[in-house]
């Protein structure tokens, strides 16, 4: 039987212009005709927020993003991530130039990072690429960065879900730069990296649409 699902009813807004404060509830329905029910609470409400967003998006770059991936549980209740710090922006996990600049956390490292359109995500929950079809990620962008003993500790606010199981289709993975030809994926382990990848251009190459972008 298919797994493939359909969305059933959103409040998630198309736009970062229609944000509004609370929660809302992206429900999914699929085809053995379960319902998923995703929460996203925006940290903060309101047109101040909207006009936060819209900003923070207008900067985003073109030439990056950061994957951040958790085994936390509550990820998307607090939209809060700790990573920790031996596994954050190490050498063999972001490009060359980002580790020079900002892996040592420094005002202007993280100034540069916040300009980094993220997705995060849970750990797959299974090897080789396989995820449960019930599975979402997000698109987001970062908002607080601190050291917490040997964590960091990533804010971070919400722009819309994708379906993770979008991101493990090996057709799909070659352009957002992910490694799904091993048992041990880039999205089985906790870790904060950064790949030198158009993360709009993926969006457009593998059928993820109505993602906000810069114009």
């Amino acid at each position: 039987m298919s797994n493939d699902l359909s969305v059933k009813k959103s409040t998630l807004p198309a736009t970062p212009s229609m944000q509004q404060a609370g929660t809302n509830n992206f429900n999914v329905t699929n085809q053995e005709g379960g319902i998923v029910n995703f929460n996203i609470t925006y940290q903060q409400g309101g047109p101040a927020n909207s006009a936060e967003m819209m900003m923070v998006i207008q900067s985003f770059s073109t030439e990056y993003y950061q994957l951040i991936v958790t085994c936390e549980e509550d990820v998307f209740s607090n939209n809060m991530v700790t990573i920790p710090a031996s596994r954050a922006l190490t050498k063999y996990n972001v490009p060359a130039e980002i580790f020079e600049r900002c892996s040592t956390l420094s005002d202007a490292g993280i100034k540069e990072l916040k300009r980094i359109p993220a997705i995060i995500c849970r750990e797959n929950t299974e090897l080789k690429g396989v995820t449960d079809p019930t599975q979402w990620a997000m698109y987001a962008y970062i908002k607080k960065v601190r050291v917490a003993g040997k964590n960091i500790q990533i804010v971070f606010n919400p722009i819309a879900p994708i379906q993770q199981q979008k991101l493990c289709d090996k057709r799909n993975a070659v352009f957002f730069d992910l490694n799904m030809d091993c048992a041990i994926t880039d999205l089985n382990h906790s870790a904060w990296s950064v790949h030198k990848t158009n993360l709009f251009e993926a969006f457009d190459e593998t059928g993820i649409p109505g993602m906000p972008r810069p114009m």
